[in-house]
């Protein structure tokens, strides 16, 4: 876990009110042993990737943080055209669990409603949850369903009002005194793997234009074309366009299902008129022809789309 880095990086040298909010953040590996009957796919690992990020607060700086994490977090669900398949959780501690718990119910109480608070100015619907809360603070969860109908954790937004205390952390406040911070732990895509699961189930692999490995394939009739199909890759990489070709002596039909099967995008088909012409041959992987076009206004509406995160 990356929270004791952070926690170290803050403590490195003395810090004013001024210094806050501080941000800290990372992509890192985490590793949990899990038993291998939980073990699913890409949605539950062993070793994981996770987008961690760590905010050091004022407490008159909360609710703006918090805000500001909120808002992260539904950019990333708006440009995954995921709004419409996740839940929201204020996930609350259980005052009856002393042992899972820290025994501060005011504490817990003022957090909770910090955060009920950001949801409600956020006009959001929400559930409550007790005995659903980290040991140190209550959190929104963002839970989505997988094909199985097993409820997930995609991202998190954490206040945690205990951690601080217990490693120490202090600024210096306005009237020069050492004060207690806040922790907010809070994650914009959460687990890559996970969310990419996710993603992937909702797609059923046919991942937007933006985000598919291979964007376009350019498939040549014969191999008198494999200079052109060539030049056309290289002027779909120079615009940023991610391409590969296949020259192989195959028929056509079959090169264009295997594309389809990959869920690429789109084909380029390139025969001895749209070598003569100048053109392209377009096809999507849901079989729409689109005809001929200049590979200029082809570039054009391939980049639109990367650029609307279609």
């Amino acid at each position: 876990m990356t929270c004791p880095m952070h926690i170290l990086l803050y403590r490195s040298e003395l810090r004013s009110y001024k210094d806050l909010p501080m941000r800290f953040a990372e992509t890192a590996k985490q590793f949990r042993n899990e038993n291998s009957g939980e073990m699913h796919g890409l949605i539950r690992l062993r070793e994981y990737t996770l987008s961690d990020g760590h905010i050091i607060v004022r407490p008159d700086q909360i609710q703006q943080v918090v805000d500001e994490c909120m808002d992260l977090t539904k950019y990333f669900l708006q440009v995954l055209n995921m709004e419409d398949d996740v839940s929201i959780r204020l996930s609350k501690w259980d005052p009856n669990n002393k042992e899972k718990y820290i025994d501060l119910p005011d504490a817990w109480e003022w957090s909770q409603n910090e955060i009920r608070e950001a949801l409600k100015r956020h006009k959001l619907k929400f559930t409550e949850a007790d005995g659903e809360a980290a040991f140190y603070g209550p959190k929104i969860d963002i839970q989505a369903k997988n094909t199985y109908g097993k409820e997930d954790t995609l991202f998190t937004i954490q206040l945690d009002f205990a951690l601080s205390e217990r490693f120490g952390l202090t600024y210096i406040d306005e009237n020069g005194k050492k004060a207690k911070p806040y922790l907010i732990h809070r994650s914009s895509i959460g687990c890559y793997e996970r969310t990419l699961a996710m993603l992937i189930e909702k797609t059923m692999g046919a991942l937007p234009v933006w985000l598919s490995p291979t964007q376009v394939r350019v498939l040549n009739i014969t191999n008198a074309q494999d200079e052109y199909c060539e030049q056309v890759k290289r002027a779909l990489l120079n615009a940023n366009v991610r391409a590969v070709t296949d020259l192989r002596n195959e028929k056509i039909g079959l090169k264009i299902r295997e594309a389809t099967l990959k869920k690429i995008p789109y084909c380029l088909i390139v025969g001895a008129k749209e070598q003569e012409a100048n053109m392209v041959a377009v096809r999507t992987r849901e079989g729409q022809d689109l005809g001929q076009m200049s590979l200029d206004d082809f570039i054009a509406m391939v980049q639109k789309q990367i650029k609307e995160f279609k």
